[in-house]
């Protein structure tokens, strides 16, 4: 029987992502360059490389960029975009397989928890400290944030060891979860951005209004049967009402009484507040939704979508758009969730030296910087932070100047992996998000559900 264990959260993941740095970008004291060892760049030239990459703003800011890569390094990059779930279904199978049809790829440290246990990603601090691959001063480990890069360490050990042993993936953005909502419909509604959980369940019913193009709806947020369910958004929520997935003693949460009283209250704010069809929403589309202007409000969603609300280019509020911190639970509680999406190298790929130099490009301080630029948001580096011109462009962002900093600022020092690493934990979640799901559109027994889903849990565990 496998005993569960509490593991010890990576809090330091987020907590201190930086974020609390924009306050004073000038003032960030960047880590002693190590001795050059230049590189060639075009030590691999002539190589082909595939990249599975997953539909996001960072893809978006990548593809006008690999040219750049090709004409620096001589190495073709070819590359398959696709949502989320089908993506990464579509890369289970060829790690599993171990055709190496991929040389690098789009993940986080939540999916490489069940990659690396498989034998399938290659580590990579032999590869940082190959100063024929990689040239240290220029590249500059130390720049990045130390929590985010340790999120993609882990000793492979179920339930414990997150930040520590091989590096399996290297960061790319980071996000935590806020509110976003318009200011002139708040306005017009006459309503106050909710403070606590009780304040909109309180005035979820009258987040509604007339726009130009049809009735405005309440709120957004996404809602699929997916493990980002509870392990991110509704998630922000869980952990406000003090749930874990395992408490201090080792068991489970899933069906406890904090739990029940978060899905209740989820189920009934989507019911009252959003649209049919609110229970298939994916995070693309609550993306799209909100910038849309069919909402009012959107609940604990990713904040790196601000550079999307903000653009007018992508979004018909990029004029009205404020955004808040989550709101607290029932005693009082803030917590918030955390997503470091990150790139790791496939050990069947035939191509490892010029799958490094990619990454080594990709995550370049100066590659980082043009990518935030172009709507890649959190930056992961503290050079990135210290930019001037991007730290002028989100001093715009917000009802006010300077919001989107302060908001985003004072939600990470509540945002945190609170999930112990474990192989098998993204089945585990969808498991969870079915019985929620289920709650939603059967109208059952929300006790019943929650609790048939830990059963179903715990006998995975015990496999």
């Amino acid at each position: 029987m496998f005993e569960l264990k509490r593991g010890a959260p990576i809090k330091s993941s987020v907590r201190g992502m930086a974020f609390a740095l924009m306050c004073s970008l000038a003032a960030v004291a960047m880590a002693p360059a190590d001795a050059r060892a230049e590189i060639n760049w075009k030590q691999a030239e002539g190589a082909t490389l595939n990249l599975l990459l997953i539909s996001h703003p960072f893809v978006d800011a990548l593809k006008p960029m690999l040219a750049e890569f090709t004409a620096k390094t001589g190495i073709k990059v070819t590359f398959e975009e696709l949502a989320e779930q089908p993506g990464f279904e579509k890369l289970l199978a060829d790690l599993s397989s171990k055709t190496g049809a991929y040389d690098v790829f789009m993940t986080s440290p939540l999916n490489n928890w069940q990659y690396a246990s498989a034998g399938w990603l290659e580590p990579l601090d032999d590869y940082i400290a190959n100063d024929k691959l990689t040239d240290a001063a220029e590249y500059d480990v130390k720049d990045f944030i130390p929590g985010i890069l340790a999120s993609g360490r882990w000793t492979l050990e179920p339930m414990k060891g997150l930040g520590e042993g091989k590096l399996w993936a290297l960061p790319i953005n980071a996000e935590s979860y806020q509110i976003a909502y318009r200011p002139s419909l708040m306005k017009k509604l006459g309503l106050e951005v909710p403070k606590t959980y009780a304040d909109l369940l309180a005035m979820a019913s009258k987040l509604k209004t007339d726009g130009p193009d049809g009735q405005i709806h309440g709120l957004i947020t996404r809602f699929d049967k997916y493990w980002d369910l509870p392990y991110l958004t509704f998630g922000t929520m869980l952990q406000s009402y003090g749930v874990e997935m395992v408490d201090a003693s080792g068991k489970l949460q899933i069906c406890s009484d904090a739990s029940v009283k978060a899905t209740e209250d989820f189920v009934k704010l989507i019911r009252t507040a959003s649209p049919e069809g609110a229970g298939a929403f994916t995070w693309d589309q609550a993306m799209q939704g909100f910038a849309s202007g069919q909402y009012v409000m959107s609940l604990n969603e990713a904040n790196l979508f601000a550079s999307v609300y903000e653009d007018p280019k992508q979004s018909k509020v990029a004029d009205d758009v404020g955004y808040a911190l989550t709101p607290l639970g029932p005693d009082g509680k803030r917590a918030a969730a955390a997503w470091v999406w990150s790139m790791s190298l496939n050990s069947a790929s035939k191509q490892k030296d010029a799958a490094w130099l990619f990454l080594e490009w990709v995550t370049s301080k100066d590659v980082m910087v043009k990518m935030h630029l172009a709507g890649n948001m959190n930056p992961v580096r503290h050079s990135a932070w210290a930019n001037q011109e991007l730290a002028a462009k989100v001093e715009s962002w917000g009802a006010e100047p300077g919001q989107y900093r302060k908001v985003t600022e004072e939600e990470s020092e509540v945002a945190a992996v609170r999930f112990p690493p474990h192989p098998e934990l993204t089945r585990m979640l969808d498991r969870w998000a079915e019985a929620v799901q289920k709650s939603y559109f059967d109208n059952g027994n929300v006790k019943e559900n929650l609790c048939a889903a830990q059963d179903a849990v715990q006998q995975m565990l015990d496999e």
